[in-house]
């Protein structure tokens, strides 16, 4: 086989006559020198030839090696010393070298000599092309002939030892010997900063590891076993020849034999109080102060000589009364840093396999083995356990086994389990009798084993059973002679036990007479005999039974099963006391436990818990939610700011209650009364948006019903029946479908409780016309339930618009509000900029004309929406007259801003000026940026005396109000817009304030963040190529939809003219240019509508989406609803299902999973689940009956499957519950897409439009599909975007799955043309 072919080559390479000619000192095979056999020159100033020229005349060397025999003076050993020269060609390695290291291991081969490497080398040389490479192999043959011999080899690494000198012989030696300056490594930094980092210098240094190549980087690593201090010159050569020369006096000279005069201890009869707890003194001598006194000329050797290395388990070469050995230690430390040091004498795995390369060394140089145990176990840590703790210690096992050499053990303390086991197979064993040596330590049994009452009883009893079972698994020294573990007791008594580390001369005469004794018998062995011995003892050890009878001898000492039991549950606390003769004759007796008459008590069984569905929820958003506490991700430091409503000092007391305010005229007189009484107020009214387009503008809507509730409590307080205060704009909008999508919340229930909450108040909603509040255009019948549900729920001011300010699309809604007495506030969406000569769409003449349809269309008052904040002070004026005109006096004008532009302040003052009746505004600290101006702001210019334009509120009455949202909006900071500033570009761009946030959500999730420039380009651009529209929800959710296409997809709007017959453009887009949101007043120009719609035949101008749409059926949607749920529905239900189909079934389906008491949860633990040690309220909570605590105890590491454990503690109206466990997926947060990207050269590969998620899989494999028939629905947030067949086709394969992330290309089907 292989293997033998192999041993048998090398034992051919390393015959040898057997007579061994002497070696005369000096130096050899000068004749071997470098040549240019490839005749190598590229773009350089010379040739490699004129190179070699240079270097021999600077080094007189033919090459870069050169090899010696010297003798060293320090112990007179000749060695073969071959020497890198870096002064030729950075003393690389050529064919000429190669060919000369090896020579220098023949030669050594030759004479029994050791060979020793003096490494300083840039790697292999490259002008000699592949046979350089090859000289790593040739070189490393001869490495190999000369260790079948037994013959040392010796690396010293000089500065610098790179490439392929490094990654052969300069790490295949015996011992590694290395300077503190010298830099080590197989990739140079140069090479690494070019390959891994493409020359990003900053990158690499950030990213580069302390001390990197280093010799101290390498010695922490394991792959250094000494490393020399700095030294030049003469006093470097004699350090490292005085080192070489302390190792070659150990690993020379054959197989030890010994003779000794020293007999075994006399046997001891004395009481002796055995605890375990002695063996863990402190002061007691450890196995670094027993080498220090028992060994001479101890030369330490570190690493396992891979990867690590361990200062727990420590050895090297050394000397024991002449006789040369290898010694091999589990090391503890006597100060706190010395034990830190050591891990606290647990070994890791690299000190096991250190100890592994020295017993190899050991048996290659025919050196005994003598270890010392003194550990409470292997080190248990997740690192030790990453890297093999068990095939350490398991692997060092099988070694000992089968060592060919004598391995002495002695147990100095404690002998924990496997991990003392790991160096502990010796053919003799001594231990201490003060030591230990067990399968487990007592402490660990009685924590299995032992049952407690309460804490107090553990307190009391854990100590006595921990002694008791000690004595129980017969762990002490005697008991463990008489089962033959071990062989001797080496006696800590007649004066020995108040000897310390420090001073124990008598200790250290009992350890060295064990150890001599131990090596004269074993040194008379073959290894054959060895190996055969070893195998009889550890195959004798076990007492078992058979179906026979016991196997073995009976041992007396060995407690009964009875009594055992009673050890642990009774046994009194007094040391045990023998009476000892270490002798086969006087067999340990079993001691006599104290009984304690109470038995402890059993584990109660408990039944199967319910699985808790809120308690999952919690846990999945603890460990996979995206903001995670738990995992550090979520904003904050030092815990969740406080939201609570504090009183502030110097709070202004809230204003009188007034006896005329808007809520209580619009209940008592009806809307038109409200019209009127608004148009006789001298103050300017204001409506607070703080609730509903301030969040939704600065939040992107996420603000949950809880905090809204909290805050309208304190609104109610400040503002409520107060004759200033128009309105509280706080539902409608996008807050309807992101509480059900996002909250997993119901926006009825919302409604209802902020009424609750602030009865004494105008609710004001925003409802977009035909299109509700959704993004398309629904069946007249469905407006008018929604608007009658809303009326029903609370509703009072309903804000109606159009996104192209069609007020036909309108005259539906206003209907239905009229009908439900609610007020008709029917807006007028204002864009463009009507001072300027070139605005040729959106002049005065056009609001004039609008004011007056609007008019008559039925509208209570009007609304002047500047979604984007493009109106100017100077334009308030001009814009209030035109208004007047049109609308004639006795309309209310409601003026709606946002501060994008960081001038909506000074707007609305100006539109006050003109006479605008009410402002919308909104408190201050969620005010600015792309919200409404400040409330605070506008009322502290109005509050002077005589202005009659004060609406009556003292600014400072609102300051707790202030700031309870400062504290609200820091816990939602994950959803700010990342705004920090105003910015006039809005009057470039138009971007809306409420689609702003909304907007970089979207991108952040489509990996776009880093382009927002590019994107509030493409939006203006977008918006030009659809004719310059008015833009807001739905059309400006179109405009951003393609505008954050394009740029994902690398593409302009030039794009889409020339190749938009080759794009999918998204759903939204489509639905907008057919005409199903409506039409501009102008139009879509023609020529985009034909490319965006391809083959879709559009709605023809001038009539309205509702015509051609069927009403819908609310009963059979009541009765799919009732059959799904099981039980009767609400219409709230049913409108909602109508509305959004999927958006509320997936709602459905959450609550289902995860409980309706998700809405009752603090919104810090909604958004970031929980921390340990955290405790949370759920008030009213349905699942556990009650006002309910929970306590996040314990988060479990990950195990099989990625899952963890979740500990809660739940106590419910006050009673604590048993703890809950829930057992969740750690998902990877970034849950990218890993499968395969579609071929672009393949049209067959149909490949995902854009990075999101697969709504929807319409096709199965083998479908047969049409062209531009649908196959799946991918989705970015609110965008969604068809995936189509390019052609008629057979579905060949479908790899896309609901729900699953794509990337852009990812393959997604496999079709056949057909």
């Amino acid at each position: 086989d292989l293997y033998s072919f192999c041993t048998l080559l090398l034992l051919r390479m390393a015959h040898t006559d057997p007579q061994v000619p002497a070696a005369t000192d000096g130096e050899v095979f000068k004749e071997v020198v470098s040549s240019d056999f490839l005749g190598f020159n590229f773009r350089s100033s010379a040739t490699y030839s004129e190179q070699l020229e240079r270097a021999v005349a600077k080094t007189g060397q033919g090459c870069a090696i050169t090899v010696k025999v010297r003798t060293l003076p320090q112990c007179g050993k000749q060695i073969v010393a071959i020497s890198h020269n870096f002064g030729f060609l950075g003393g690389s390695l050529g064919c000429a070298e190669g060919e000369k290291i090896v020579r220098g291991f023949e030669h050594g081969r030759k004479h029994k000599l050791p060979v020793v490497i003096f490494c300083k080398s840039g790697g292999a040389r490259m002008q000699e092309g592949t046979l350089s490479l090859m000289q790593m192999a040739k070189v490393s043959v001869a490495v190999g002939a000369h260790r079948s011999l037994g013959l040392p080899f010796i690396t010293v690494l000089l500065d610098p030892t790179y490439g392929g000198v490094s990654a052969s012989y300069a790490m295949q030696s015996d011992v590694r010997i290395s300077i503190s300056e010298a830099r080590i490594g197989f990739a140079g930094p140069a090479v690494i900063l070019n390959t891994m980092y493409e020359m990003n210098q900053k990158k690499y240094d950030e990213e580069c590891p302390a001390e990197f190549q280093s010799a101290q980087f390498l010695e922490k690593r394991g792959q250094l076993d000494i490393v020399l201090p700095s030294a030049k010159g003469k006093e470097l050569d004699d350090s490292i020849d005085n080192k070489i020369s302390d190792i070659l006096n150990v690993l020379l000279g054959g197989r030890p034999v010994v003779n000794s005069t020293t007999s075994p201890p006399e046997a001891q009869n004395e009481d002796v109080q055995l605890d375990y707890a002695k063996s863990r003194s402190i002061s007691r001598p450890q196995a670094q102060d027993v080498i220090a006194e028992v060994f001479s000329q101890f030369t330490e050797l570190e690493g396992d000589g891979r990867v690590g290395s361990d200062r727990c388990i420590r050895g090297g070469l050394a000397k024991f009364e002449g006789v040369r050995c290898v010694v091999v230690a589990t090391c503890k430390g006597h100060t706190p840093s010395k034990m830190k040091e050591a891990n606290y004498g647990m070994p890791s795995p690299p000190g096991y396999r250190k100890a592994l390369r020295l017993m190899e060394l050991a048996e290659r140089f025919s050196l005994p083995v003598v270890t010392f145990v003194d550990t409470c176990g292997a080190l248990p840590s997740f690192e030790a356990e990453e890297v093999g703790q068990s095939e350490a210690i398991a692997t060092n096992l099988v070694a000992m086994a089968m060592l060919k050499v004598p391995i002495i053990t002695i147990v100095l303390g404690e002998g924990g389990s496997g991990g003392a086991l790991g160096i502990g197979m010796g053919d003799r064993i001594g231990m201490m009798s003060s030591a230990y040596y067990g399968v487990i330590s007592p402490e660990g049994a009685a924590s299995i084993l032992g049952r407690y009452a309460n804490d107090a009883d553990k307190a009391e009893q854990f100590p006595v059973d921990c002694k008791a079972l000690a004595t129980a698994q017969c762990i002490y020294a005697p008991a463990l002679k008489k089962l033959g573990v071990i062989d001797e007791i080496i006696w800590e008594t007649k004066g020995r036990e108040n000897e310390t580390h420090n001073n124990f001369p008598l200790l250290k005469a009992d350890i060295s007479n064990f150890i001599l004794r131990s090596l004269e018998e074993l040194s008379k062995k073959e290894a054959a005999d060895l190996v055969s011995n070893r195998y009889d003892r550890f195959r004798g050890m076990g007492i078992f039974s058979t179906s026979g009878g016991l196997e073995g001898e009976s041992i007396d000492c060995l407690p009964s099963p009875i009594s055992l039991s009673q050890n642990i549950a009774t046994s009194g606390g007094a040391p045990i006391s023998y009476a000892m003769e270490p002798s086969p004759k006087n067999p340990v007796p079993t001691p006599t436990p104290t009984p304690k008459p109470a038995a402890p008590p059993s584990r109660p069984v408990k039944p199967p818990q319910v699985p808790s569905k809120l308690l999952n929820c919690i846990a999945n958003e603890t460990i996979a939610g995206d903001r995670s506490a738990h995992k550090g991700l979520w904003p904050f430091e030092g815990g969740v700011p406080p939201t609570a409503i504090d009183a502030l000092a110097g709070d202004l007391p809230a204003p009188p209650r007034c006896e005329m305010y808007a809520k209580k005229i619009l209940d008592e007189q009806g809307p038109e009364a409200l019209a009127k009484w608004v148009r006789e107020q001298k103050k300017v009214l204001i409506t607070d948006t703080t609730m509903r387009d301030a969040h939704q503008s600065l939040l992107a809507t996420r603000v949950r019903t809880t905090d809204l509730v909290d805050a309208a409590k304190e609104a109610q307080r400040v503002m409520g029946a107060q004759e200033g205060v128009f309105s509280f704009e706080c539902w409608g909008g996008a807050t309807f479908d992101v509480a059900f999508r996002f909250l997993h919340e119901c926006p009825w229930d919302r409604l209802r409780e902020m009424r609750k909450a602030m009865p004494d108040v105008c609710f004001q909603m925003l409802v977009r016309g035909a299109n509700a509040v959704g993004y398309k255009s629904y069946p007249d019948n469905t407006i008018a339930e929604f608007c009658k549900l809303a009326a029903e729920a609370g509703m009072d001011v309903f804000r109606i618009f159009d996104c192209f300010n069609d007020v036909e699309q309108m005259k539906v809604c206003i209907e239905a509000v009229r009908a439900a007495k609610k007020v008709a506030e029917v807006c007028i969406c204002f864009t463009g900029d009507f001072l300027v000569e070139e605005e040729k769409i959106y002049t005065l003449e056009y609001y004039k004309n609008l004011a007056r349809d609007v008019v008559a269309a039925g509208a209570h008052m009007i609304g002047l929406k500047d979604m984007a904040g493009l109106l100017k002070p100077s334009a308030a004026a001009p814009i209030m007259k035109a208004l007047r005109e049109g609308a004639g006096d006795e309309i209310p004008i409601h003026f709606h801003t946002h501060a994008t532009s960081s001038i909506s302040l000074a707007t609305i003052l100006a539109m006050s000026d003109a006479g605008c009746d009410i402002v919308d505004t909104c408190i201050s600290s969620m005010a600015d940026g792309t919200s409404q101006p400040s409330l605070n702001a506008f009322l502290a210019d109005l509050e002077t005396a005589g202005n009659e334009r004060f609406p009556g509120i003292p600014y400072l009455s609102l300051e707790r109000l202030d700031s309870f949202w400062a504290r609200i909006r820091s816990l939602y900071s994950p959803f700010e817009s990342g705004m920090l500033s105003g910015t006039a570009r809005v009057y470039d761009h138009q971007i809306p304030g409420g689609q702003y946030s909304n907007l970089i959500v979207q991108s952040k999730s489509m990996g776009l963040e880093s382009r927002w420039s590019e994107i509030c380009d493409m939006y203006r651009d977008v918006n030009k190529l659809f004719g310059d529209i008015v833009k807001v929800t739905p059309s400006s959710k179109c405009v951003g939809d393609l505008a954050l296409y394009l740029v994902q997809r690398q593409m302009t709007c030039e794009d889409v003219l020339t190749r938009g017959h080759l794009i999918e453009f998204p759903q939204s887009v489509i639905d907008m240019m057919a005409g199903r949101l409506g039409y501009p007043h102008l139009g879509f120009p023609e020529k985009i509508q034909k490319i965006i719609l391809k083959e879709v035949e559009p709605i023809k101008r001038g009539t309205r989406p509702g015509d051609s749409l069927p009403p819908d059926d609310f009963k059979k949607e009541e009765a799919a609803l009732k059959q799904r749920l099981g039980r009767d529905v609400t219409s709230e239900e049913v409108i909602s299902s109508l509305l959004y189909p999927k958006v509320f079934s997936d709602y459905l389906d959450y609550i289902e999973e995860n409980s309706i008491d998700v809405k009752r949860l603090q919104s810090d633990v909604f958004w970031y689940g929980m921390s340990v040690g955290q405790k949370t309220v759920v008030p009213n909570c349905e699942e556990f009956k009650g006002n309910t605590e929970i306590t996040l105890k314990r988060v479990g590491p990950i195990t099989h499957g990625s899952n963890r454990d979740l500990t809660f503690e739940v106590v419910v109206n006050g009673t604590p519950q048993d703890q809950r466990i829930v057992r969740v997926k750690d998902v990877d947060l970034d849950g990218g897409f890993s499968g395969p990207m579609a071929d672009a050269s393949d049209v067959n590969q149909i490949g995902s439009p854009m990075t999101g998620n697969v709504e929807k899989v319409i096709v199965t494999e083998g479908q047969v599909v049409q062209k531009g028939e649908k196959l799946a629905i991918v989705g970015a947030m609110k965008m969604e975007v068809d995936v189509s067949a390019p052609f008629a086709a057979k579905v060949k394969k479908v790899l896309a799955t609901k729900g699953a992330k794509y990337e852009e290309g990812g393959l997604m089907f496999v079709l056949e043309a057909q």
